[in-house]
């Protein structure tokens, strides 16, 4: 098909889609690893907690019914986000190619960048019990603290005793094993414990060092000890470092199985490259778009230690 005013965009549509896709979607981002990722069929998705029915009773003859106790309900918008890009005919006359594709990767860098930032918000935002996040929700969860708090409440009719997942606390081997044994004294609604497991240890690249030191595989023995007493965390978490953590001295703990239950990505629509040709047809607007919330509906699955 030869090249004109009324087709070039046409032409250039699949090429630029292609490399925006893999510029949006280029390997090993974090946020995969760590978020639950879930489709969204509405403007606000809605988690309901509820609590546990406790331990269960031995039987004397009749089967005993108990309730559930609602706990803390977590609405999580999905915002819309978009970004633009125009192509002049005069890059097609002057065979400007490179130009134009470096425009697309360009874009689907934004958007690649865009998914990661607001990802690693959740964790830059955790330690505090106020503020709103860029898009302008409040960063508390739904039992109106932060994700990391010293003070969570066990639940809506319970809230007088409280429960921590923040400290601050350098990473060292006593402290990795002080905040371990934390996260097991976790406790359910009623009490009783969740068995919870830290498995993975979320850092800045300047805690990878000191974190491969006390948790490598080949780290047998524990850092300076002269009687080579065995390190029991060698090969036992997985590290996963973070260049987008804006604290140098911040490191999390999390139970795997549960931080996909409980940190949510919620999906309405994937990103999406899409086209518009103006009336005179000299140039042509492209765009992406996409639209997402991101949050949790519950904090029992991390420790979060924030050195001053």
């Amino acid at each position: 098909m030869p090249l004109t005013a009324g087709n070039f965009a046409d032409l250039l549509e699949p090429g630029l889609r292609r490399i925006f896709d893999i510029a949006v979607s280029r390997p090993a981002p974090v946020r995969t690893m760590l978020f639950g990722e879930i489709p969204s069929t509405q403007r606000t998705e809605h988690y309901q907690g509820m609590g546990t029915t406790g331990l269960v009773p031995p039987f004397q003859g009749t089967v005993p019914y108990t309730d559930f106790d609602a706990g803390y309900r977590t609405d999580i918008l999905n915002y819309e986000f978009a970004m633009g890009m125009t192509v002049e005919r005069a890059l097609i006359d002057d065979d400007q190619y490179n130009e134009i594709n470096r425009r697309a990767q360009a874009m689907g860098d934004s958007f690649f960048i865009t998914l990661e930032h607001d990802a690693a918000q959740v964790f830059i935002n955790g330690f505090t019990d106020s503020g709103t996040n860029r898009m302008g929700a409040s960063t508390n969860g739904a039992d109106a603290v932060g994700l990391l708090s010293t003070a969570h409440p066990n639940s809506p009719r319970d809230t007088g005793t409280t429960q921590a997942n923040e400290g601050t606390l350098a990473l060292t081997l006593p402290n990795l094993d002080t905040t371990r044994q934390a996260m097991r004294n976790f406790t359910d609604d009623k009490g009783n414990l969740l068995g919870v497991n830290p498995d993975i240890m979320l850092i800045p690249p300047e805690l990878e060092r000191t974190a491969t030191q006390i948790i490598s595989e080949r780290a047998l023995y524990e850092p300076g000890s002269a009687q080579f007493d065995v390190n029991m965390f060698a090969g036992r978490l997985r590290p996963v470092v973070w260049d987008r953590l804006t604290d140098a001295n911040a490191w999390f703990l999390m139970d795997s199985r549960l931080m996909k239950q409980h940190l949510i990505w919620q999906w309405r629509i994937q990103p999406e490259f899409d086209r518009a040709t103006d009336f005179d047809g000299i140039q042509v607007k492209y765009r992406g778009y996409m639209r997402y919330g991101v949050g949790w509906d519950d904090w029992r699955f991390i420790y979060g230690q924030n050195p001053s």
